[in-house]
This record gives C-alpha cells, sequence and structure tokens, in this order.
C-alpha cells in the first residue's frame, strides 16, 4: 500500500505546526506527518477519521490549493543570446542551478544531455511508488548517475522509468536551460546551467471532488509543490550552487492578495542569498472569469450574471466570493428559471444546500464571514450539475460605505470556455503564485511585434503590490517538444515566459555570485535589477497592470564594449537606459 502522501484515502492538511498553543515540542517527520520548513508541514489524515471537508470547518489556507499549467527566437529578443556571446560576459549560467516544479521531464532529449553526459543533477518523481528517505519523503529520486546509465541503456525507462507525460516540464527545462543546439537554432537561456526536476503527483481525488475540478485534467496540490521547493533548495545547498526555480503552474484559488503558505513560502526564499522564484502571471485576462465590483452608499446592491456551459452541468463547478474587510455581505442566487434562494449568513461551521426545484440543480455554500487570514468575506459556492444557462447572483453590503467584492473562477484547465460572467473585468487575474509579493511574476508577451499576449493575466493583486513585474517572450517561442515529429516546437503561455526568466535569473547568479561580482545577491535582488533593465514604451505609464515593469526582462545591449564609471561596468541599453553590474 502507497504511503499517506500518495494513498488516496488520507487527506492533506497544511499546518503551521510552531504555532502550537502548546508549546513547541520537538517535530520529527514521518509518515503521518511531514516537515516543509521551519513554520509549514503537511498533516495526513485517514478519510474516515475527517467529518464533512468544509471550508468554514477549517482554515482556508489549511486545504490545499490546486494548480494546473499557465500555457496555452525568444532568446534574442531578451537579449540573452547577447549576454552568451558578450566579450566582456559571455554568461550562460555556469555554476548556477535551475530548477523545474512541472510535470517532470523528457531526460532522453538532446536538449538535456550532450552523448551520454546529462545535464540534469536528479530528478524526483512523485508519482512513482517509493518509500521515506533521508531526501525525499515519498516517491522516487534519481541521480544523475542514474540518469546517465539510462541514457547508455538499450531499455533507459527500466532504469530511470520517470516520464514527461504532458511535456510541460520538459518545455519549461529546455526554455530555461536547455543545451544550445545549433542545428535546431535552438539554445536555453542558461544552457550552461545544470537541472534540479520535481516530477509533481497527481492532484488526489477528495480535492477534485471538493473543488469540482475534472478528474481527467493535470491538477498539482499546494503541498506538493511546497515539499518540491523544500527538495530543491536542499539539493542546492548540498552542492552549493545559486538557484533559481521554475513554477510554471497557477490558481484563481483565493483572494487574490498573495496570501496562503506557498505564497509565503517564496517569499521567505526571495529573501534569502542565491535563491530567486520565477513563476508566471497567468492566461486568465480574456477568460471571462473574474468579476468586480465598488458598492458604495449610494448603490449597495449588485446583481451579476453569470453563463453556465454544457461541459459544467455534467459535473458542476466551483467559484469563490471575496468581500474586502470589513464589509459584511448578503446573497440571493437566481436559476434561469426565475427560481430564487438566499444564502445563510449565520451557519457557522455548517455547509448550507440550495436545492432548486425547477432546474432540479443543487448548489453548495459555504458563508465564511471573516476568513481567518484576510479578515474579508469569503462565500465559497460549488455548483452541481447546474442547469445550463444564465444564473445571477444578487449581493448586497450590509454596512454602509464603500465596499469593494470579487467573484472568481476557476483558471482554464479547471472549467470549460462556455462558463464566463458576462459582464467580466480582466484586472485581478494573476494567478498564485503569481500575487506573491516577492516572486519573479511575469507575463507574456509577442516577441515579434512587441504586443502583450493577448491571454495574459492582469495586474495587480488586490493589495495593489505591483504584478505582473515585468513581461518576457512567450508566444510561439521554440522549445523542446515530447509529440510525434519534431523534437523542437513553438509553444505559448505565461509559464514559458517564466521559464525563460528563471534562465536569465542563473545568468545573474552566474555574474554576481559565481564570478563573486556581488556575493549577496538574492532573489529580490534578481528582481530589481530586472526591473530596472526593463524596455519601457515612451507612450505607457510605468508600472502598469499589463506589462508590470516593461516590456522585457533582461538587458539590450546596443555595443560589445563597456565603460569602466567609478569602478563598476556600465553597458548600454536600448532607448538610452543604462543597466549597472554593480550597486
Amino acid at each position: 500500500m502507497s504511503i499517506p502522501a500518495q494513498n488516496q484515502q488520507y487527506e492533506n492538511f497544511i499546518i503551521r505546526y510552531k504555532q502550537n498553543i502548546e508549546g513547541v515540542p520537538e517535530y520529527q517527520p514521518d509518515e503521518r506527518f511531514q516537515i516543509i520548513n521551519d513554520l509549514f508541514g503537511v498533516l495526513y489524515v485517514p478519510i474516515q477519521e475527517i467529518p464533512e471537508l468544509a471550508l468554514n470547518s477549517y482554515s482556508y489556507s489549511s486545504i490545499p490549493r490546486c494548480y494546473t499549467y499557465m500555457d496555452t527566437g525568444a532568446l534574442s529578443a531578451s537579449g540573452v543570446t547577447r549576454l552568451h556571446g558578450h566579450p566582456y560576459l559571455k554568461l550562460k549560467g555556469s555554476g548556477t542551478l535551475v530548477a523545474i516544479i512541472d510535470s517532470g521531464i523528457d531526460y532522453l532529449h538532446p536538449a538535456f544531455h550532450r552523448g551520454m553526459t546529462s545535464k540534469i543533477l536528479s530528478i524526483w518523481d512523485q508519482e512513482l511508488e517509493g518509500g521515506m528517505t533521508e531526501k525525499i519523503p515519498f516517491g522516487r529520486e534519481f541521480t544523475r548517475v542514474e540518469i546517465e546509465q539510462a541514457l547508455s541503456a538499450e531499455n533507459p525507462w527500466e532504469v530511470v522509468p520517470s516520464m514527461d507525460k504532458s511535456g510541460h516540464g520538459t518545455e519549461a527545462a529546455a526554455t530555461a536551460a536547455g543545451y544550445s543546439i545549433e542545428k535546431e537554432s535552438f539554445s536555453g537561456a542558461a544552457p550552461e546551467a545544470e537541472l534540479v526536476v520535481v516530477k509533481l503527483k497527481q492532484a488526489k481525488r477528495y480535492l477534485r471532488d471538493l473543488y469540482l475540478l475534472p478528474q481527467e485534467a493535470d491538477i498539482y496540490q499546494e503541498d506538493d509543490i511546497m515539499l518540491a521547493i523544500a527538495y530543491v533548495l536542499r539539493v542546492a545547498a548540498e552542492n552549493q550552487k545559486p538557484l533559481s526555480i521554475c513554477i510554471g503552474l497557477g490558481s484563481s484559488m483565493g483572494a487574490h492578495q498573495g496570501e496562503g503558505p506557498l505564497n509565503e513560502y517564496i517569499n521567505s526564499i526571495a529573501a534569502f542569498s542565491q535563491n530567486a522564484v520565477s513563476v508566471p502571471a497567468g492566461n486568465e485576462g480574456t477568460a471571462r472569469h473574474h468579476y468586480m465590483k465598488t458598492l458604495t452608499a449610494v448603490n449597495m446592491r449588485d446583481t451579476i450574471e453569470l453563463r453556465v456551459g454544457e461541459k459544467e452541468s455534467t459535473r458542476g463547478f466551483m467559484l469563490e466570493f471575496w468581500g474586502d474587510s470589513p464589509n459584511f455581505y448578503s446573497m440571493m442566487i437566481q436559476s434561469p428559471a426565475g427560481e430564487q434562494l438566499s444564502v445563510s449568513t449565520s451557519l457557522k461551521n455548517s455547509t448550507q444546500e440550495l436545492s432548486f426545484v425547477f432546474v432540479e440543480t443543487k448548489v453548495l455554500v459555504n458563508y465564511v464571514p471573516i476568513e481567518r487570514r484576510t479578515g474579508n468575506t469569503l462565500i465559497f459556492i460549488r455548483f452541481l450539475h447546474p442547469a445550463v444557462g444564465i444564473w445571477k447572483f444578487l449581493v448586497e453590503e450590509r454596512i454602509s460605505g464603500e465596499s469593494r467584492f470579487h467573484m472568481w473562477l476557476p483558471v482554464r484547465g479547471m472549467i470549460s470556455d462556455d462558463t464566463y460572467f458576462l459582464e467580466p473585468s480582466p484586472e485581478y487575474t494573476v494567478t498564485s503564485p503569481g500575487d506573491a509579493a516577492d516572486a519573479m511574476t511575469v507575463t507574456a508577451y509577442q516577441y515579434r511585434d512587441n504586443s502583450l499576449y493577448v491571454q495574459a493575466s492582469r495586474g495587480y493583486n488586490t493589495e495593489n503590490v505591483v504584478k505582473p513585474d515585468f513581461a518576457a517572450p512567450g508566444v510561439d517561442i521554440l522549445t523542446a517538444s515530447i509529440g510525434a515529429g519534431a523534437e523542437f516546437a513553438p509553444a505559448t503561455g505565461t509559464s514559458l515566459a517564466a521559464a525563460q526568466t528563471a534562465g536569465i535569473a542563473a545568468l545573474l547568479f552566474e555574474w554576481s555570485l559565481i564570478r563573486e561580482n556581488e556575493p549577496y545577491f538574492t532573489g529580490n535582488s534578481v528582481k530589481n535589477y530586472l526591473s530596472r533593465g526593463a524596455v519601457r514604451d515612451l507612450n505607457l505609464i510605468y508600472p502598469n497592470p499589463e506589462w508590470g515593469y516593461g516590456e522585457d526582462v533582461i538587458i539590450r545591449l546596443q555595443s560589445n564594449k563597456a565603460s569602466k564609471i567609478n569602478g563598476f561596468r556600465t553597458f548600454f541599453l536600448s532607448r538610452n537606459q543604462t543597466f549597472l553590474l554593480g550597486f
């Protein structure tokens, strides 16, 4: 039998184990409890020991959120190829480590090995059966020695049976740190960086059932991503290499304030030397999955219209309502047949069931008047076999004054394109963990004409922290492919933009840490350098919710010469900007 982390009969809870009211005992990890860092841990509890899993019975942040892919000649647009060949710099990521936390990697792809030598330091496959070791809590780990044995084996999969079935992780790894292959006109952003890869296991069925997410989609859960981060940090420390992490996933769950365990973990990483985290802004800008309204003393009510498509009628879907503190909100839900039922605001730890007679639809509602982390009102709504048509939500604030509320549907890939708000807002659609304050949140643009990727999510986060931070090429960029036919193919999405940024971060780590130009370089340092070096349109005001601090994420050198100014090396950028490699 698989251990609890992989066992479908166990539920996972993210806990702050050092905030125990009885003090701080000495915690030791075992199969039922895993330590992530000095604050967070994961507790595995048998399903039969858990009462109804309702969001108003537990802390919202203790139940793992679910994440999926943010995808649907770029390096020269970012200035990376000039850094590779620049006579003073020649930065290619040597001595650095790039981590890909995603769907795995095709380690046989030519972008990741030269002959029988692999650039992959290790792979942790969370899906494969395996026991707890000193380095991993479950699954199997494969070292470079084993990967290189597989490269020379007649049947590589018998030696290292870790596969990337979707190709998403392979695309990200190649974009960030794939070897240069001249005949394919391809190169990763940091072609001499080494790779450490985590293949995330699929989200458990109970979470898919709770959030009404499709069973067939590639969906990953928050605690597994956090354990993956802990693993790659450990590998980097053991090998004494600076680490650039790429997490090409996103979710619309949460208040979009940058809150939540995964976001907090990422923020803590970026504050320390030698670690950076790149994440996508998301592809929700045109998805029509967000609604926003500001209520006032004059207008204290609003009616929201939501079209429900045919695909959702067979299973259902969920949505979240977040109302700004300190106000309280009441809600009435109206079916396409005109039947109205009110959401109770007084059921503390229970799930309210609204049964619509004329359309034979059930709606399950958890009303949380003060969500513990944000203080906001959360209404978590699940539609079971909803009728196709226009559903309405009649919302009223209960305290006179100005307040704002948001409603979010799941991201693309978790819900069909036929379910959407009739009057949506593209603002505040940056996905989590892209709303984390210290993550490098990257949107995508078309490098051929410098236009923003049409589906890219828009910022800021709801606390008005600037998100995205900047843009990178992410439309039709050449990257590794696992499909039949060509080994390289174009791909699109903000995940690819984040992967390229992860490689660029490795180049900056090579310059700052490996070459000892700036020995205390942190993830925040990388983000600030890239924000400062971004190319900006003179007709726009920066930062802005679409581009963040600029169109590009790396310097565009206009000259092969560098000048010395007060001991600092200065490189000249396009549009009369300069970029100082030093303080």
